[in-house]
């Protein structure tokens, strides 16, 4: 008598199995989005928008630093022949260079972060835009940050990154 039971329930679980094959065969596919950023129209417009703005400061930052490590190897070589009130003179000034060197390059460094989120914003949607349109046309039902997943392995038949950048650059021209 146990056993009738017992076939009626093997029958209800390969039954909901069968329902369930559509769910568990569905695609998923990832996306490396650093790579859209980089490689897309709007990613290589974006990052040559923030040179252009950007390179000027960098220049600037390189000479008063190139500068600053000049005046501590001229103090080096030269302690020996200076008095101490010459050594101290010339530690403070490049203390005070430092300072202000560090104190600039954050404001430079708050300035530019908040530029690349800007610009990111911009390429944020036609992203958006361009995986929901690849994930339809190859009828993905899920799309992973590739980098961002936490997955240990992804294989590359489901990656959609070059169809996106595609994607993207078509919508862009």
């Amino acid at each position: 008598m146990n056993r009738p039971f017992t076939t009626l329930r093997a029958l209800l679980i390969i039954a909901a199995l069968a329902a369930a094959m559509p769910a568990l065969a569905s695609k998923i596919g990832y996306v490396d989005m650093q790579r859209v950023l980089e490689d897309s129209d709007l990613g290589k417009a974006a990052q040559a928008n923030l040179q252009e703005r950007f390179s000027g400061e960098q220049q600037t930052f390189a000479r008063e630093e190139a500068e600053i490590r000049q005046l501590q190897q001229t103090l080096e070589r030269d302690r020996p022949l200076m008095s101490a009130a010459q050594v101290e003179k010339t530690e403070q000034e490049i203390a005070t260079r430092i300072q202000q060197f560090e104190e600039a390059f954050a404001k430079i460094q708050q300035q530019l972060a908040r530029a690349q989120q800007q610009e990111g914003q911009k390429i944020l949607q036609p992203a958006r835009d361009a995986v929901i349109s690849v994930a339809k046309q190859r009828k993905i039902s899920a799309v992973f940050e590739a980098n961002q997943s936490g997955v240990i392995y992804l294989d590359d038949d489901g990656d959609i990154t070059d169809d996106v950048i595609k994607a993207m650059n078509a919508n862009t021209h």
